[in-house]
């Protein structure tokens, strides 16, 4: 790790990635990015050494992480060690001390920047998905269309990509339902939005624990709907 390669992260193009960008302007971006992705592998490289002790077991309780107090107390130190070095006991290096807090904030200002890159590339990976569906979906509709005029060929990339559109057999079995399915059913059938039967059996009756059975079932037909509560 070095300071150059943190800064060329630090100091990365800012321009932000848009719906509305041409395709050099695109391609632009992703070469920016790929700089900042090796940028970020020779960081990584840098830091294995630095990490490897933490691999054993119990290592990560015993360290002292650099807390906003904690970091305060290193960097006042650092600044006395430096100005009254004859108070120093053996061993210790009020250089090393000052380069320690010099990479602390390094790091800590890498980690900003990772967040934001984290945010920005979710981002990003919404608006390249929906530009790339968009394109693929163009393509499909052209060779529906080509593959209903019988297109030589068309037919069988047609049906290559018909199941990515296929809706669900409804005749299929249903999974148990979850429970915030069920929570959303009772508040529904609660306030009325909803005509629903909610059964809940236990099959172990103890006073803690037990197996539920829980039976989410719903109606369309609102006569048929009757809320019972015990108490």
């Amino acid at each position: 790790m070095t300071e150059k390669e943190i800064k060329k992260i630090e100091t990365g193009d800012k321009k932000v990635l848009s719906a509305d960008m041409t395709d050099a302007e695109m391609k632009t971006f992703a070469t920016d990015m790929t700089s900042v992705i090796q940028a970020l592998l020779g960081v990584m490289d840098g830091f294995e050494d630095i990490v490897e002790s933490l691999n054993r077991p119990g290592e990560r309780i015993r360290k002292n992480g650099p807390g906003i107090r904690r970091y305060g107390f290193i960097d006042k130190t650092s600044d006395l060690a430096a100005a009254n070095p004859q108070f120093a006991p053996a061993l210790f290096s009020a250089t090393d001390l000052k380069d320690l807090v010099r990479d602390i904030e390094l790091v800590r200002n890498l980690l900003n920047y990772l967040q934001q890159y984290s945010r920005m590339s979710q981002d990003c990976l919404l608006i390249l998905g929906d530009r790339a569906y968009s394109m693929a979906l163009l393509y499909y509709q052209s060779v529906r269309q080509l593959a209903q005029r019988n297109a030589p060929g068309a037919e069988a990339v047609f049906r290559a990509l018909e199941p990515f559109f296929r809706r669900r057999n409804p005749e299929a079995p249903e999974e148990p339902p979850t429970e915030a399915r069920v929570l959303r059913d009772v508040k529904a059938a609660l306030h009325g939005r909803k005509d629903a039967k909610i059964v809940i059996e236990n099959e172990k009756p103890h006073l803690v624990g037990g197996k539920h059975v829980v039976v989410d079932e719903t109606f369309r037909d609102r006569e048929g709907f009757k809320a019972t509560e015990e108490l």
